[in-house]
């Protein structure tokens, strides 16, 4: 038994794996069959399809390979249905689903590689995905808004099915959003993983007509949201303007995470957010978080490709615990503002609290208070707006008001109410309004909005829908109202009804009606009148306005859509009545008649005197009628003094024929010099041609330029063609042009121009004279069409030329040899080199990258390498014969805007020669250094004598309030070398630099040795009479900002001073103070000492001192004493007082009168035993004495015109005399003394010859000399 019963098992054993062998082998030839047949990949196909819910479908037109892959599916459609109107399960039927919406997803084909074995794990594995040309239509969606809910607001992961796709590449997808165009990729290529809770990005890049994107990075839902991302953005942009750039970098948990935003949008924009963990040791169990996000100039425009406005700068601040935070912040955007200042809010429960916020605009401050309830079934919301101190005004900012307001709005989404008053207040008339609405879930109802003010009053009602559409219907009646209130530049007491009613439908085309009657009462004090109105129909306006205002009076009526039909008649139209910052009168009517885009023309129009913003218009004149076909047209149109942004401010035009057959005679003016002009147009078909016959263009400076042959050009479709034409300059050189848009592009090409052709171009030189340029230029250009874009190159060649002072040969201060300059461009990014040959053997080579508005970022290089300096004479005049070299390379970062400088470039070796000082500069060396701040290091050093004076300071280019700051200190650094000065300093002094502002010494200058000649150092050239004067011929050039000066001197011990027969030592300190607009002043004293010679003898001096306390640096306190021994007796000199009027007195001791002192200081003896030499002697120590008379005398002659007025010397007479003297001519002196001693009178005639020489003649009462005198000026 027991052996059968093996028997039977082994049987069963063996049949039950025979079975199991034969069940493995079908399931696996069955999968076999289904993975790698056409037959099984249609079951397979056909069972995926079945399985689908009752609200998805799938098809395909047809298919290739086998289900394991690669599998393609030819024209793919996948549609997802939705019902709007109730909630349903997926595989409901939608019969009665009153408002389906559809999801559908189209592809030209769709290709797989999927992997098997990952399958059996519940994970679709694709080692590739390829989709082409496919289309996505997403359903609108009307969930109801709702608050955020923290961390429900992030994503969840949840995939329903496991997915890992190694290789997508999707070629063209179309994203829409019910039927409206989201976005358009045209590439996107990366892998990607996800699952329940997790998705990892696989360098995914997308380029689309939103801007390509590139992300990579993991987010796990399921792992506290733990995330590691990195995403960038390049947004595009408009021809000419600069691409958005944003980059994105996320990191951490919802623990703690850091995030951060940055890049330019245009202009630099940085975000961050940062979260943290509770404080331990509180009960808070919400995580902290901080904002910050600040712009320099953010346009929202850039991240739509549109061409944007003026840019918003803002700064914003938060900080808070879960749902609670304080927020602050700043908005500026041109000349509006608001301050956002420290507020709270908080949310929570999807309850929105504000407590309070607080808002500064227009001058006041607006708080907000309340709380708002936003959840998917129930809105419930309560706030309160309180402004106070809200101020506006007119233009000119004379017409001001203040105004004050409380509004509450309260309710639920389905019943809600407004209501609030205002009060405006201008000088001591007031206005009140009210306002009162009751609104539900589809719009407002105004049930009374009034407006009442001494003058009268306005009442409206109506409502205003906004749900399902956009819809209203308001009436106005206006009785006296006062506009002025709300619109500073308008008041008056306005009479009329208003009343207008509309709605935007789905397709966003707006549909309006506006009805203005009875108008009457005064407006901007001018009496008002008239009736209009106006109706609009998506692109169809239509209306029928006449208007009378003041002295004004307007008709127009017309339609503007596929046609124009417009007459207006302005009889007269005083613009200053229509518009406050408008002036000039316009007379005459117009009539534009046609299809919209050919039009007929009949104006007879006369204007003067027209203004408005920054255009202007002397005179204009438009008189004529010019139709768009046929012929027989004649318009003329003559305008002067135009400002409007062009370069000429004259213009008379001669229009004839007809549009399609055109015949123009144009001329110009300006400041940008005359311009004739005679051109054909003609259309045939859809076609244009024509030909600019002459064109003659003469600047007000430099050559002439003159069309050598006519230029024809033709349009054909949407090419344009331009035959090859040229100009030719009356100082040499043609430029030529030609060619095909789109097609092969356009050539520009010049030769032989001559550099000279730019001199009056250059910026102008100090002195006045001329730069010279020598040389000729070569010029290539090409703009040729790429795609719906354009690119070009651009080369300018030169062989050899150079840059002069003057028109001689020594004058070079520059030449340079085999000069290219090399241009890359495209709408967005211009691409520049330049290499040359230098004065010698020196060469820079220089390349920039940039684009073309402020925004764009830079990018480019420097490299110096010369060993010519020679140009530097034109920048330091009194430089000679400058040696040494400079090299190094300058690197170009930022914005052009905001450019950073970096690299560093040195000036070494120098050797140069100062010859008006005496000086010879050597082992000089200085460098620049960028570093990263945008600031540049200067630091050098030069050696003049046995000194060395070393500078060091930065240099900054970014906005610094200082961009100039230099420290020069040295240690016996020779200053001055010349028979005149020699002074050796230990300068401390630091200089301040700032464009527009004074430049700023302070500092310190020790002079611990020196020596000067006083008689030298007088010799200076004063002006003739003769000469005149004259003020710059362009002051604003010329101008200088001054000097702010706080500068210290220190005078040594080694000081000599020598001349005007004093031989002595100079010391003491002295603090000069300068400011613009004001004398200089000094604090300090200066004294000497050593002898002074004097009638003969040589005078001890024993106080010498001279004293400022914040006096005028002329006008010191004077305290000098000189005196001499003779024998028993001392006698001297004090000089006191002022320096612009010194008392001098001389004194003996012992004590005696002042005659006899004199003799004893002039003679050594008493006046009893003076020789009539020596009484001569005394006679010019009496006008010594007299100074101060003299002084007086010649200011008082001044002022009665005369040209000499004092004290003066007499060979005929031997001494000093008092006398007079004018100039009778330029060349006539004549002169009248008598003598202080009373020993005569003298006649003094004077007559200048040329080249220095004069002839002069004295006739006194003692003897008559004459003289041939000649000068010479150094």
């Amino acid at each position: 038994m027991k052996k059968l019963r093996r028997r039977r098992q082994r049987k069963v054993a063996w049949r039950s794996g025979i079975g199991t062998l034969l069940l493995t082998a079908l399931v696996a030839v069955l999968l076999w069959w289904l993975l790698t047949t056409i037959g099984g990949r249609n079951v397979l196909l056909a069972r995926i399809v079945a399985a689908l819910p009752a609200n998805a479908s799938l098809s395909w037109k047809s298919a290739e390979g086998p289900a394991k892959g690669p599998l393609s599916l030819h024209g793919v459609r996948f549609t997802w249905a939705t019902c709007a109107d109730v909630d349903r399960p997926v595989n409901a039927p939608f019969a009665s689903c009153k408002e389906r919406r559809d999801t559908v997803f189209t592809a030209d084909t769709v290709t797989l590689d999927p992997s098997v074995r990952p399958l059996l794990g519940r994970k679709l594995r694709l080692d590739a995905l390829d989709i082409r040309n496919a289309t996505l239509d997403l359903a609108k969606d009307d969930k109801p808004f709702e608050l955020p809910k923290w961390p429900e607001v992030l994503p969840r992961i949840e995939p329903p099915l496991a997915i890992e796709a190694d290789a997508i590449r999707i070629d063209g997808l179309k994203v829409s959003n019910a039927g409206e165009p989201s976005i358009d990729i045209q590439q996107l290529r990366g892998g990607l993983r996800a699952e329940s809770g997790r998705l990892v990005l696989e360098e995914i890049d997308v380029r689309s007509d939103r801007g390509h994107f590139h992300a990579d990075g993991s987010y796990v839902s399921r792992d506290n949201y733990a995330t590691d991302l990195t995403a960038t953005a390049i947004f595009p942009a408009p021809a000419g303007q600069t691409a958005g750039r944003l980059g994105l970098i996320a990191r951490g948990n919802l623990d703690t995470m850091d995030v951060f935003v940055g890049g330019r949008a245009p202009a630099p924009l940085r975000a961050t957010l940062t979260l943290r963990p509770p404080t331990r040791g509180t009960s808070e169990d919400n995580a902290r978080w901080t904002l910050r996000a600040k712009s320099d100039g953010l346009d929202p425009a850039v991240f739509t490709g549109e061409r944007g406005g003026e840019p918003m700068l803002f700064d914003a601040n938060g900080e808070g615990v879960g749902g609670s935070g304080t927020l602050r912040g700043e908005w500026r955007q041109g000349d509006n503002r608001i301050v956002v200042q420290p507020s709270k809010l908080r949310l929570q429960d999807q309850t929105l609290h504000a407590q309070p916020l607080v808002v500064d605009v227009l001058g006041g401050r607006v708080t907000l208070n309340g709380s708002g309830t936003f959840k998917q079934d129930v809105a419930r919301f309560r706030f309160a707006a309180n402004a106070r101190g809200l101020r506006w005004s007119d233009a000119q900012g004379q017409a001001q008001v203040a105004g004050d307001g409380d509004f509450g709005v309260a309710g639920t989404r389905e019943q809600w109410a407004v209501i609030g008053e205002a009060k405006l207040l201008r000088g001591t008339q007031r206005a009140d309004v009210a306002l009162d609405g009751a609104g539900d879930a589809r719009g407002l109802t105004i049930k009374a909005l009034r407006a009442v003010m001494p003058e009268g009053r306005l009442d409206a009602t109506g409502r205003i829908d906004i749900n399902p559409s956009t819809q209203w219907k308001l009436d106005a009646r206006l009785a006296g109202f006062d506009p002025g209130y709300f619109l500073p530049d308008w008041p008056g007491a306005v009479n009329g009804r208003i009343n207008t009613h509309g709605g935007i439908d789905a397709r966003n085309r707006i549909s309006a009606d506006v009805d203005v009657r009875d108008l009457g009462g005064r407006l901007r004090g001018r009496a008002l009148g008239g009736r209009g109105s106006l109706q609009v129909r998506g692109e169809e306006y239509s209306g029928d306005v006449a208007l009378t205002l003041g002295a004004s009076r307007l008709d127009a009526k017309g339609r503007i859509g596929q046609r124009i039909d417009i007459d207006a008649k302005f009889s007269p139209l005083q613009l200053n009545d229509l518009l406050p910052s408008a002036t000039g009168v316009l007379n005459g009517s117009v009539q534009l008649r046609g299809p919209r885009n050919a039009f007929d023309i009949d104006a007879d129009i006369a204007g003067r005197d027209l203004r408005y913003g920054d255009y202007r218009a002397a005179q204009l004149t438009a008189r004529g009628r010019l139709p768009w076909q046929g012929g027989g047209g004649d318009l003329r149109i003559d305008a002067r003094g135009i400002q409007a942004g062009l370069a000429f401010d004259t213009l008379q035009a001669h229009a004839t024929g007809a549009m399609e057959n055109l015949r123009l005679d144009a001329q110009a003016g300006g400041a940008m010099g005359a311009l004739r002009l005679n051109g054909t147009a003609l259309r045939r078909g859809q076609d244009w041609s024509g030909q600019l016959a002459t064109f003659d263009f003469d600047p007000p400076k430099g050559a002439s330029w003159r069309l050598q042959a006519p230029i024809g050009y033709a349009q054909r479709g949407g090419a344009w063609t331009l035959t090859q034409g040229c100009f030719a300059s009356s100082g040499g050189g043609q430029l030529c042009a030609g060619g095909q848009w789109p097609g092969r592009g356009l050539d520009i090409r010049g030769n032989g121009l001559p550099l000279a052709l730019v001199t009056p171009w250059l910026p102008p030189r100090e002195d006045g004279k001329v730069w010279m340029l020598d040389g000729s230029a070569d010029i290539d250009a090409h703009v040729r069409p790429v795609g719906n874009s354009w690119a070009g190159t651009a080369q300018l060649r030169s062989g050899a030329g150079g840059l002069q002072l003057g028109d001689k040969r020594t004058d070079g201060l520059l030449s340079y040899r085999a000069l290219v300059l090399d241009a890359r461009f495209d709408p967005q990014r211009i691409n520049a080199t330049l290499d040359t040959g230098i004065s010698g053997d020196g060469r820079i080579k220089a390349r920039v990258d940039t684009g073309w508005d402020e925004f764009a970022p830079l990018a480019g290089s420097i490299d110096l390498d010369m060993n010519d300096l020679s140009w530097l004479e034109a920048f330091v005049p009194d430089l000679v014969d400058p040696r040494g070299t400079v090299d190094g390379v300058i690197t170009l970062s930022g914005t052009r805007g905001n450019p950073a400088i970096g690299g560093n470039a040195q000036l070494l070796n120098l050797r140069a020669e100062v010859p008006a000082y005496g000086l010879v500069l050597t082992q000089g060396n200085l460098s620049l250094r960028a570093q990263a701040d945008g600031n540049a290091r200067l630091s050098g050093s030069v050696r003049s004598g046995d000194g060395i004076l070393n500078i060091d300071g930065t240099l900054g280019w970014r906005g610094q309030d200082t961009p100039v700051v230099l420290k020069v200190s040295g240690k016996n650094v020779l200053l001055s070398d010349t028979r005149e000065l020699r002074a050796v300093v230990d300068p401390e002094v630091t200089v301040q630099i700032q464009p527009g502002q004074p430049m700023r010494v302070t500092g310190t200058v020790a002079v611990p040795s020196g020596r000067m000649d006083l008689e030298r150092l007088d010799d200076g050239v004063t002006r003739s009479d003769d000469v005149v004067v004259l003020d710059p011929v362009n002051p604003k050039r010329t101008a200088r900002t001054g000097l702010d000066m706080d500068l210290t001197l220190a005078i040594g011990d080694d000081v000599q001073l020598r001349g005007f027969r004093l031989d002595g030592q100079l010391g003491g300190r002295l603090r000069v103070l300068a400011k613009p607009g004001r004398e200089m002043t000094a604090t300090g004293t200066l004294t000497v000492d050593g002898r002074y010679s004097a009638y003969g003898q040589k005078l001890q001096i024993e106080t010498g001192r001279l004293v400022w306390t914040n006096d005028a640096i002329a006008n010191p306190v004077l305290d000098i004493r000189a005196q001499r021994e003779v024998g028993d007796v001392t006698a001297g000199i004090r000089v006191t007082g002022r320096a612009t009027a010194p008392n001098a007195e001389v004194w003996a001791n012992p004590a005696m009168d002042q005659s006899e002192a004199l003799a004893y200081l002039a003679l050594g003896r008493s006046l009893s035993s003076a020789s009539d030499e020596e009484g001569r002697q005394l006679n010019a120590a009496s006008a010594a004495l007299t100074a101060g008379g003299s002084l007086l005398a010649s200011q008082l002659g001044a002022k009665i015109g005369l040209d000499d007025a004092g004290f003066m010397q007499s060979s005929t007479l031997g001494g000093s005399v008092f006398g007079v003297g004018k100039y009778l001519s330029p060349r006539l002196y004549v002169g009248y003394g008598v003598s202080l001693l009373g020993t005569g009178q003298v006649l003094t005639l004077k007559y200048l010859l040329r080249k220095g020489f004069d002839i002069t003649i004295e006739s006194s009462t003692v003897e008559n000399k004459g003289s041939v005198n000649w000068r010479t000026e150094r």
